[in-house]
């Protein structure tokens, strides 16, 4: 008795016009992109040298459509693994072996449901589990079709495309959210870089210059995914350094930030269309930004006007000036010249800093009032060089953009 899988291995694929082009103006798609993910599926071939369908089972996918009572039988047959690994295709033979067809036919005899879903076809390979989203309730309607004739396979490429909500990637040309769906999220680099080389192939074209020119539009703080990884890859090549982890948080935002800062752009922490751009267009290798934030100097912060480091200034000097037990004619002249407003919210902030911190002291100088004003003394002057060691490691690091 023929079973279902030697139907499909005795049935050839009609041929027909390609129907690519009409689909790609129908709803404003690159031809050639199209082409590119179809050549790297199968060199855009809808069938073998024989005329059969072409196909690829995978064990992986066989495990996960497998009833839980038979993966065990199927994975000591050699037929099914937990996960993907490029030894599952040992012994499968290129496109059109029939040792393809022989694994499929050992796969369906064992559930055929499971096989036929755990097996590509076609030119677009086309995983059957993916049946209803190219228009076939049934994995058998979708495999007969998919064998029968080059336009079946075409229209269930069109179908998926649009049902799996790609259309908007496809026209954007963004090859990493579309190989993301299609190949899946632990294919995306080797995937994305085949498409790219066979676009050049076929238009000469470097269509995806700078991780597929990926649109940046309206990445903020929140963002999340592939995109705002290649960002943050970018901005660390440029020498402005974040966390490398997909999450536009508060340290991508500084980096951004400060990027927009130092090539006289809005600073509003957002990648939009200029700030893409600007990125696409920077040079890691003449970012002089990067040196001079590098060797910048506490002085430097200081003669720019940094409030931080004037601010801590004072605080040295008052420090200074209670270890000397000068402390009452001293800051009585460094305070003279400020509002009385001002010197009371400047004191109020420092006692808070320093009474934590002093605490410990009070308890070993007892009554002794010169060796507590001694204390307090020097815990400000230590508060006040943190201060500025931690304002001056922000400015390295791109924390503050002025």
């Amino acid at each position: 008795m023929t079973s279902f899988v030697d139907h499909l291995r005795e049935t050839l694929v009609t041929p027909s016009e390609n129907g690519i082009s009409a689909f790609a103006r129908e709803h404003g798609f690159n031809e050639f992109f199209l082409l590119a993910i179809l050549n790297v599926e199968s060199r855009g071939a809808a069938s073998d040298s024989l005329g059969r369908m072409l196909i690829l089972p995978e064990k992986h996918v066989f495990w996960r459509e497998l009833p839980e009572h038979l993966r065990t039988q199927a994975k000591r047959a050699g037929l099914a693994r937990p996960k993907w690994s490029r030894s599952n295709y040992k012994g499968l033979g290129g496109n059109g072996s029939d040792l393809r067809w022989d694994r499929l036919k050992e796969m369906a005899a064992l559930h055929e449901d499971a096989a036929l879903k755990a097996c590509s076809y076609g030119k677009a390979q086309i995983m059957g589990f993916n049946h209803k989203m190219c228009g076939y309730d049934r994995v058998q309607d979708f495999v007969r079709a998919m064998a029968s004739s080059e336009e079946a396979q075409d229209h269930a490429f069109f179908s998926f495309l649009i049902n799996s909500g790609l259309s908007d990637d496809i026209r954007r040309l963004d090859v990493e959210a579309v190989v993301r769906v299609y190949n899946g999220p632990g294919q995306v680099e080797r995937y994305s870089s085949l498409i790219r080389a066979e676009y050049h192939m076929l238009t000469g074209d470097d269509l995806f210059e700078f991780r597929a020119s990926r649109y940046f539009d309206l990445l903020r703080l929140g963002s999340q995914g592939y995109q705002v990884r290649a960002l943050q890859e970018r901005l660390c090549e440029l020498g402005y350094h974040c966390r490398i982890d997909g999450d536009f948080g508060t340290g991508t935002r500084r980096a951004v930030l400060a990027f927009q800062a130092d090539n006289g752009l809005d600073v509003d922490g957002r990648v939009g269309r200029e700030t893409h751009q600007a990125l696409l267009a920077a040079n890691p290798d003449s970012m002089p930004v990067k040196v001079a934030r590098e060797s910048l100097t506490i002085g430097d912060l200081r003669k720019k006007g940094s409030q931080t480091i004037k601010q801590a200034d004072r605080m040295t000097v008052l420090g200074g000036s209670a270890v000397g037990v000068g402390v009452l004619s001293q800051a009585g002249d460094l305070f003279s010249n400020l509002p009385l407003i001002e010197r009371l919210s400047l004191f109020k902030n420092l006692m808070a800093q320093v009474q934590e911190a002093v605490e410990p002291f009070l308890s070993l100088v007892g009554t002794n009032k010169w060796l507590a004003l001694a204390a307090v003394g020097g815990v400000v002057v230590y508060l006040a060089w943190k201060i500025k060691q931690r304002r001056l490691w922000d400015a390295k690091t791109w924390r503050h953009v002025a």
